[in-house]
């Protein structure tokens, strides 16, 4: 019996559902009482974090000019390209601890001695830590490797007791993972950040704005650039709201002033808007213009192909097996979004994801052993040249 197709969303949704259901009743009751109150505005999106305009901008809405001009940033990078040279994309999606699996390829391309600078590198989830490494190139890799090789789950996420859970934010304690995340983030990598962004390279990351129910794409080197510790603090806040599983994990408040005045934002992970991004959606047509060759990387931290599970008929693993067929189910889509406008400008598409010929048996999902096959199933597959593929297995006749 085949008992592949676990990702690290579901095995989280399996470690927290039972208590989730256990403790509905009670946190009827209590409701949000015991919550802090919030000053949420319907018209944030046009409100500049830090009080600095540029540092983001939304999927499904063209915000002025003042505020972000995405479109004149991708032509300022492509203008400072030489004609002969490559536009090279590459974007990581979520997957909790499947983050292994790009940790491994980028050990592997670097070994290859061929990975190239990516133009224009996005990451949602996972992807989203990923993405910082990968932005920041190959001087990098041993401590992406190291974060999904030899730091346990555990020492991370812990689930609270049932009665942290009464009024609570959560399901399962992060501040291991926060406090990894707050180590990683230094001021002197965010000096690296910016020189990068300086460079006219992009690093764009998403997160869930739950009050408006958008995706706020954030622009990292641009805020790196601000060099302040509240800039600082917003770059680790946004890795940690992307990699927030909603329930599961607490949302990350974004605080925002406006004429003298505070709000606030509540985001999370990046990966309920979408798994995976190239850039907005509304602006394909500024890469539609450039006479540039251009490349695009897509790597999946996860499966794409169904997996076979005996799912037994109770309410925990029914809701655990509905969720995480939705996320693949999601993840496809997504995946079929940019092989679709690649596939129209002609412009060069790779696929990576996690296939049929892993083998995880007698692995727990969670577990760094886990991880340590996945990473060595990822570099594997790299130096073998048995990696990309040019369409989703979907799109296969």
């Amino acid at each position: 019996m085949n008992k592949r197709g676990s990702n690290n969303s579901s095995s989280l949704i399996k470690l927290t559902t039972s208590r989730t259901i256990l403790a509905l009743a009670l946190l009827l009751i209590v409701g949000c009482s015991t919550l802090p109150e919030r000053n949420a505005a319907e018209d944030s999106h046009k409100m500049n974090p830090l009080e600095v305009p540029g540092l983001r901008f939304w999927d499904e809405q063209v915000v002025e000019a003042h505020n972000y001009d995405v479109s004149k940033e991708l032509k300022t990078l492509l203008e400072n390209k030489e004609e002969t040279d490559k536009v090279i994309h590459i974007a990581f999606s979520g997957g909790g601890v499947n983050g292994a699996f790009s940790a491994g390829i980028l050990n592997a391309w670097t070994d290859t001695g061929l990975r190239p600078d990516f133009d224009v590198v996005t990451g949602v989830s996972t992807g989203a830590i990923v993405s910082v490494f990968a932005y920041l190139g190959s001087d990098y890799d041993t401590d992406l490797k190291h974060y999904y090789t030899e730091t346990a789950i555990e020492d991370m996420f812990k689930r609270h007791s049932m009665f942290r859970l009464v009024g609570g934010t959560s399901f399962v304690d992060t501040s291991g993972f926060e406090h990894k995340v707050r180590d990683a983030i230094t001021y002197e990598l965010m000096e690296s950040l910016a020189e990068e962004r300086e460079r006219g390279r992009l690093l764009l990351i998403a997160t869930t704005n739950l009050d408006s129910e958008k995706m706020a794409i954030w622009d990292i080197g641009r805020i790196a650039q601000v060099g302040t510790p509240s800039a600082q603090a917003l770059i680790q806040d946004i890795v940690i709201a992307s990699s927030s599983i909603p329930g599961a994990f607490p949302a990350k408040l974004i605080p925002l002033s406006y004429e003298g005045q505070e709000y606030d934002e509540l985001h999370v992970d990046g990966g309920v808007s979408r798994q995976v991004f190239l850039i907005p959606q509304w602006m394909h047509n500024s890469l539609r213009s450039s006479d540039h060759e251009q490349e695009i990387y897509v790597v999946r931290n996860g499966y794409l192909n169904p997996q076979f599970d005996e799912v037994q008929s109770s309410i925990s693993t029914v809701s655990a097996r509905s969720i995480s067929t939705l996320i693949r189910r999601q993840g496809i889509a997504d995946v079929e979004y940019i092989y679709h406008y690649s596939d129209r400008n002609e412009f060069a598409f790779q696929l990576a994801h996690i296939e049929d010929d892993f083998d995880e048996d007698g692995l727990e999902p969670t577990g760094l052993a886990y991880m340590n096959r996945l990473f060595d199933y990822g570099y594997r597959k790299k130096s073998e040249s048995r990696l990309w593929t040019d369409r989703p297995p979907s799109m296969n006749e």
